[in-house]
């Protein structure tokens, strides 16, 4: 069984509170649901930042898209399971609100390279199609 690397969990969380400072509360909350304590991982720590940035992007109140969207580029690009995280538990829960509640103009202009190669994928996977993408 793998250890699980608290360090990658905590610096996560220290990274992604530049794009939403509450995050670290929001995490330490009843209302995360991945944060499993010393049991977290980094895929949990995506999936409940991408929570909170689903509900800007349905309020269009993310003011600063374009950095963080920047920043989930530079994560994915580097491989790794912070890249399988930051596309499956992260990239992909905000595909998934597509057709619906997101408009793909509040974050499809924002994505870079490899983030627009793996929403492709999973476009063709769901048998959606991303405006934009």
């Amino acid at each position: 069984m793998r250890k699980i690397d608290m360090s990658e969990v905590v610096e996560y969380i220290e990274k992604l509170k530049a794009f939403i400072p509450e995050f670290p509360e929001y995490w330490d909350s009843e209302e995360a649901a991945f944060n499993f304590e010393g049991e977290s991982t980094v895929y949990g720590v995506f999936s409940d930042f991408s929570t909170l940035v689903i509900e800007r992007l349905e309020k269009g109140t993310l003011n600063n898209a374009e950095q963080l969207f920047s920043f989930v580029e530079s994560v994915v690009a580097s491989g790794g399971n912070p890249a399988n995280a930051a596309c499956t538990c992260f990239l992909e829960n905000i595909l998934n609100r597509i057709p619906g509640s997101i408009d793909p103009k509040s974050f499809v202009p924002y994505l870079g390279a490899e983030s627009i190669e793996f929403c492709r994928s999973w476009d063709e996977f769901t048998g959606v199609k991303t405006l934009g993408l």
